[in-house]
């Protein structure tokens, strides 16, 4: 987050970070899991080539399953992730307190470095904020990058689940985050690079396989 006005912030919450690289997995078939929540549309998501969503772009290949019981980073949600990225749980210090932005808390960082690439994808829970994922995400949205402009928000499906997308510019760049609707209420996945592009066929795989944790 180099170029971020925030990184100094996020900067204290590296600091904290525990855990370990997540172990590749074959990733699981797709089922048929019914959505956490019913608020978001349950139409088929919107396709918008080009600026600012740019869903032409295909997803990447996937060679890691996060957030299953027993991994570095277990969540109410699982999703794909490219090989070689590292996976590290995110926790608390007594120095620092929880690693939180306004009233969300990451859980989860994500890193592409290993594979050449520069960029993250950090996983969020809000909590404490009324309505549903698409008032979480603006809160989310607002505390994070408090310069942003150009936010929009759309609904969409994001695998098997609802979801509410945003997407914003600050510093110059196109930034993307989506809440993803499960059973403890939305997830926040935000993807934070120099040049967020080339961490979009990442971040279309999340999407693409994203579905509740059963475990």
């Amino acid at each position: 987050m180099e170029r971020r006005t925030r990184a100094t912030v996020l900067a204290a919450l590296t600091i904290v970070l525990t855990g370990a690289c997540a172990d590749a997995k074959e990733t699981p078939a797709a089922g048929d899991s019914p959505s956490a929540s019913t608020s978001p549309s349950t139409t088929a998501s919107p396709v918008t080539p080009g600026p600012p969503w740019h869903d032409e772009v295909a997803a990447a290949a996937a060679g890691t399953t996060v957030g299953q019981k027993g991994t570095p980073c277990e969540l109410p949600i699982t999703f794909s992730l490219p090989a070689g990225w590292k996976v590290e749980a995110v926790k608390g210090s007594a120095e620092f307190g929880e690693p939180t932005v306004g009233k969300a808390r990451m859980l989860c960082e994500l890193d592409a470095r290993p594979t050449g690439e520069l960029g993250f994808l950090r996983v969020w829970r809000v909590d404490g904020v009324a309505g549903g994922a698409e008032e979480h995400l603006k809160h989310f949205v607002g505390a994070y990058s408090p310069e942003a402009s150009d936010a929009q928000y759309r609904r969409v499906r994001a695998g098997t689940l609802d979801a509410v997308e945003a997407s914003y510019t600050a510093d110059g760049d196109t930034d993307r985050a989506i809440a993803l609707s499960s059973l403890y209420g939305p997830i926040v996945l935000s993807l934070d690079a120099p040049d967020p592009e080339d961490l979009l066929p990442a971040y279309q795989l999340v999407k693409q396989s994203a579905r509740i944790n059963r475990d």
